[in-house]
């Protein structure tokens, strides 16, 4: 009996208007079963897709950013090319002794004072405290008189030598046995690198 109650309870199949209606809830049922097993690939691809895509964009824009960047450096390097000679000379490769003071006594000359004496002292061998431990340096004194304008003269050219010269003292006095004349000593130092 009370399995009858329970058949009670189900449609009656019988009629048509059941049946149908039956049948469309069950195909709606079924479509939106298999629908959704068929269209989960095809959402997650297209997440996918779009995650890629982002992806995509962030890196050209990166990459264009980086063709900007490398734009502007090559611009750059042009207009310097013309200078990195000169850099490169500022600190040679060896102490070339003979020629900065060979550059010295041209200086002397084009400054117009006389010359009492220009010496190299010790070149350095072994690092001290220089930066890096690849630059040396070896000390130079010059000492000579002249006007004040000429010596100015002579320190200005030599401070704008294209060779890298640090001025490290300097006295100017006037000589007793002469108003217009100044004797000078200067004490420098030039580097290179090894």
């Amino acid at each position: 009996m009370e399995i009858n109650k329970y058949f009670n309870l189900l449609p009656n199949f019988g009629n048509k208007n059941t049946r149908k209606f039956t049948t469309i809830i069950l195909t709606l049922i079924a479509l939106s079963f298999f629908g959704l097993f068929a269209i989960n690939p095809t959402l997650s691809t297209i997440a996918k897709l779009q995650k890629e895509l982002e992806d995509n964009q962030f890196i050209d824009n990166s990459l264009r950013q980086k063709i900007s960047n490398l734009s502007i450096l090559q611009q750059k390097y042009s207009t310097l090319q013309n200078d990195i000679p000169i850099i490169l000379n500022a600190i040679p490769q060896d102490s070339q002794i003979p020629l900065i003071m060979g550059e010295i006594q041209s200086l002397v000359k084009q400054s117009n004072i006389q010359l009492e004496s220009l010496q190299n002292f010790q070149v350095e061998l072994v690092k001290n405290n220089n930066i890096n431990n690849k630059y040396y340096s070896f000390e130079f004194s010059v000492s000579g008189f002249g006007s004040y304008d000429n010596i100015s003269k002579f320190i200005s050219s030599l401070a704008n030598m294209q060779r890298l010269i640090n001025i490290e003292a300097l006295s100017i006095n006037r000589q007793t046995d002469s108003n217009t004349s100044l004797r000078f000593t200067l004490r420098g130092m030039a580097f290179y690198k090894k």
